[in-house]
């Protein structure tokens, strides 16, 4: 038997031991010492033996694995993909062989400068005289690239010896891939208990009522001992690329202010910040309750105030609130429009918009009575000599409230003794406020609607009726002539000219009116009963 054959047998021969080998562990670097081995017995010519790997996260090829290298220096190394040969072959997932010092070099050329530092250190400055390259390829995925160098020996590689490699390289991608999945697993595993431990340590930190501080301490010696991290109520701050909210479902809590963006944390770093979160938002929750209890004690005090108070218990609730007997006081009433203030789902957002315009009073040196009912907000305004409930409306406006689609009514200033009567008026102003899509409706400026608004519609009707039944079959040029000549005050010659009509073509139609209905518009009597009726009319038809 010639010693081609023989050679030909044993290769075949460790092949099938090189299988058997790679199947046998999940050891990632076990697996990359067997491929090296292999390679260098199966290739006679072989100086140097490279394996890299692609890394998915940094989306880069890292030296894993060499033989006859300086390892510490390529494993500074970091390909892009399409990056000297190494990069080229994995873009092209096809073997590529060299046989020209030429070649190679056009190939490598555009390596970059700190590449290239690191990697001729790492094969002590020589320069390649023959190689070839072959992708790691499973299920059309490329798992990395096996590189194979000759420096010195005049002989140069075959395609025999290339196709060789592709066999080991072939048989080796699904042990790589399989070890990747069970390094990761374990990886998860490892990062699962520490997380749980991580979880606990935080957790009894609340239940023993060490405070958020605590955690933050805690967080920040954990992460780094350069790293600085803050807590802020989201009142303070919006959500930026150095914040990390606490959650709770829908609800965002707060913020945790970092020294750099939550992703460029370590990943065992960054479940340490989820479960500090985690835990300050259990401290949060438990804070959000009792601020519910507050919210609900200040609607009882309220309630007694209603109740017409006197002596010992009204001194009480006007402590509370630190107001006196002489106190006037004055009731708004924010409501959503179309849609709540608030969702239920969503019940942060109510404190939210509590403590927002309870901070924005304070700030004005006002201390009002601020509580929820229903998905109403109250607010009981003192008299200031400084502030008028129009400033401090318009500075509530500029609030977070100023995209919402909301209205907002206002009672008249009253006594503490009178307060029932003020919510009654806020209450009637919100609702004429929704009626008739108006964003801000004062009980005190409000003219005859309020007595439109407030007495019975069949009353209101009936009185129409008596005045204008006989304008009801009026075509709608009549009906508009009157609206300006009431909003013109009875002026003859502003309405001609509002309407673009001659003066004797109004005259002919307010004659029209006067002898229908068999009043004259001068007598002041019968001008007063057609406006309150022709006002009723309007109002009725076009709610």
């Amino acid at each position: 038997m010639s010693k081609e054959i023989e050679m030909d047998l044993y290769k075949a021969n460790r092949l099938l031991e090189i299988n058997k080998m790679l199947t046998q562990t999940l050891q990632l670097n076990e697996i990359l010492h067997n491929v090296v081995q292999a390679a260098c017995e199966l290739v006679e010519v072989a100086d140097v033996i490279l394996i890299y790997l692609y890394d998915e996260e940094t989306n880069l090829l890292r030296f894993a694995k060499g033989q006859g290298v300086n390892e510490e220096a390529l494993a500074r190394v970091e390909f892009a993909p399409g990056e000297s040969i190494t990069g080229k072959v994995f873009v092209h997932q096809q073997s590529k062989l060299f046989t020209s010092r030429l070649e190679i070099e056009e190939h490598m050329e555009n390596m970059t400068e700190e590449n290239a530092r690191h990697y001729y250190e790492g094969v002590q400055q020589r320069r390649v005289k023959s190689t070839f390259c072959v992708p790691i390829l499973n299920k059309n995925r490329c798992l990395g690239v096996v590189v194979v160098n000759n420096y010195n020996r005049d002989s140069i590689f075959t395609a025999e010896d290339m196709n060789v490699i592709e066999v080991v390289a072939g048989q080796s991608a699904i042990a790589i891939d399989n070890a990747k999945v069970y390094e990761h697993l374990q990886q998860k595993n490892v990062l699962l208990e520490k997380s749980m431990s991580i979880h606990k340590t935080f957790y009894q930190l609340i239940i023993e009522g060490r405070g958020i501080e605590t955690v933050i301490s805690l967080l920040e010696r954990m992460i780094s001992s350069t790293s600085t991290v803050r807590y802020h109520s989201y009142l303070d701050v919006e959500e930026n690329m150095h914040t990390f909210p606490i959650r709770r479902g829908m609800d965002t809590l707060g913020y945790l202010s970092l020294t750099k963006p939550f992703m460029q944390f370590s990943e065992m770093e960054k479940i340490i910040i989820e479960q500090a979160s985690l835990s300050i938002a259990l401290e949060l929750i438990k804070e959000n309750a009792l601020y519910e209890k507050e919210i609900h004690f200040r609607e009882q005090v309220f309630n007694h105030l209603l109740e017409g108070l006197s002596g010992r218990e009204l001194e009480a609730a006007l402590h509370y609130v630190n107001w006196r007997t002489d106190t006037r006081v004055q009731c708004v009433i924010i409501e959503g429009n179309q849609k709540p203030l608030w969702q239920v789902e969503q019940l942060m957002e109510k404190e939210k918009l509590i403590k927002s315009v309870e901070q924005m009073l304070r700030s004005e040196r006002v201390d009002p009575l601020i509580f929820t009912r229903a998905f109403q907000l109250i607010i009981i305004l003192p008299a200031s000599p400084e502030q008028t409930v129009q400033e401090l409306l318009s500075s509530i406006r500029q609030l977070r409230l100023a995209n919402l689609d909301i209205v907002y009514g206002i009672g008249r200033e009253t006594s503490v003794q009178e307060l029932s009567v003020s919510y009654k008026e806020a209450i009637r102003s919100v609702g004429y406020a929704k009626r008739y899509q108006i964003p801000v409706v004062e009980y005190s400026m409000l003219g005859l609607e309020r007595l439109l608004y407030e007495l019975d519609q069949e009353l209101l009707e009936r009185f129409m009726n008596d005045k204008l039944h006989r304008l009801q079959s009026a075509d709608s040029t009549l009906i508009h002539t009157l609206k300006q000549f009431i909003w013109s005050n009875r002026n003859q010659k502003q309405t001609a000219k509002e309407l673009h009509v001659h003066p004797n073509t109004l005259y002919y139609r307010l004659k029209k009116v006067e002898e229908l209905l068999e009043i004259d518009f001068s007598n002041e009597k019968d001008w007063i009963d057609f406006v309150v009726a022709f006002r009723i009319y309007v109002e009725l038809n076009e709610k």
